[in-house]
């Protein structure tokens, strides 16, 4: 009878190799770009915990994506058990196996960062974007089996999703904690407080002749503050360039006064002049710049550095930012 009772425990453990509370979700960050096409890049950070008598093998979920390109390089889908992804065609899109090379044992921690191109999680029509986001959790892999995992009370859950150049939002859920102007983008972020598992997030977004005339204010600014700086450790007097673009900053988006802020109040015909101003000072510190015998930062270094290629994508670096900055709120721009 101890035999028999013995290989039924055996069995059940095989059937059902975890409880839900075997392993735990600590950490769940999305952060999406949404490419000029349409095309999306996601980034996801993901921390998990096994508190299971079973080895994790693995964890799963789905992206609502017709068609997915995994991004293989160290700044983008990395694991320190190394992992091998397995794409599987499902309804409601692709499931991702993200399978370890070595398992991660009772007690230990895994952390890693998947990345991926997809195609159809967001949906162009003319200068339009709508976007269907779900933030699915995934489940874990134990034994060759899939199973449910628990969220942490504390779980860190956040999110950001960088819209092309001249995109701005019409409206979107859940209700972000700001709509942020960075990188010459416009950024819904959400924090632990904002998302939560298993919410949708559903964007609508469209382009604004206003909007991005500021991008592309902003990313000739940046190129030049970037020349300045170089100029200035070459022990070249840039001080003119420096005063026009402090200038062209304020009247574009460094005070309440500015274009950026006659945006956010939907008033274009102040956004406009100060467009005009700003534009006018920036090539001022551009002319004055070049005059010092160095190159004019030229229109396509600017819209380089404004693109949509992947704003919010660009590596570890970036994410450490961004993670920090939801630590001092108070000193986010609206």
């Amino acid at each position: 009878m101890r035999k028999i009772i013995v290989c039924f425990i055996i069995v059940l453990l095989m059937v059902f190799p975890a409880s839900a509370g075997d392993v735990s979700l600590n950490r769940w960050i999305l952060n999406v770009s949404v490419n000029d096409d349409g095309l999306v890049d996601e980034l996801i950070q993901v921390e998990v915990v096994n508190s299971g008598s079973l080895p994790l093998d693995g964890i799963s979920f789905t992206v609502p994506a017709s068609s997915i390109e995994i991004i293989s390089d160290f700044d983008h889908t990395f694991s320190t058990k190394g992992q091998i992804i397995e794409q599987q065609v499902v309804n409601n899109g692709i499931k991702l196996n993200v399978k370890f090379n070595t398992s991660i044992k009772t007690g230990e921690t895994w952390n890693g960062r998947i990345a991926f191109k997809a195609k159809d999680i967001a949906k162009k029509t003319d200068r339009e974007y709508t976007i269907e986001l779900p933030v699915d959790m995934p489940q874990a892999i134990i034994s060759g089996k899939n199973t449910d995992i628990v969220i942490s009370q504390d779980a860190e859950i956040r999110g950001q999703v960088f819209l092309p150049k001249g995109i701005e939002v019409i409206s979107v859920t859940p209700k972000p904690f700001r709509i942020l102007f960075q990188n010459s983008h416009m950024v819904p972020t959400w924090t632990s407080q904002d998302l939560h598992a298993k919410d949708v997030i559903n964007l609508k977004g469209s382009f604004s002749d206003v909007l991005n005339k500021i991008a592309d204010i902003d990313g000739r600014s940046k190129v030049l503050s970037k020349r300045l700086v170089e100029a200035k450790a070459n022990g070249i007097d840039v001080t003119d360039a420096e005063e026009h673009l402090k200038s062209a900053e304020d009247f574009n988006t460094n005070n309440a006064n500015s274009a950026l802020a006659s945006f956010w109040k939907k008033d274009e015909t102040s956004a406009m002049e100060s467009i005009g101003n700003a534009q006018n000072e920036i090539s001022l510190a551009e002319k004055s710049f070049s005059a010092s015998g160095k190159i004019e930062a030229t229109e396509k270094e600017a819209q380089e550095t404004g693109n949509n290629t992947t704003p919010g994508f660009g590596g570890i670096a970036l994410i450490l930012v961004i993670g920090i900055s939801f630590m001092v709120r108070k000193n986010f721009r609206p």
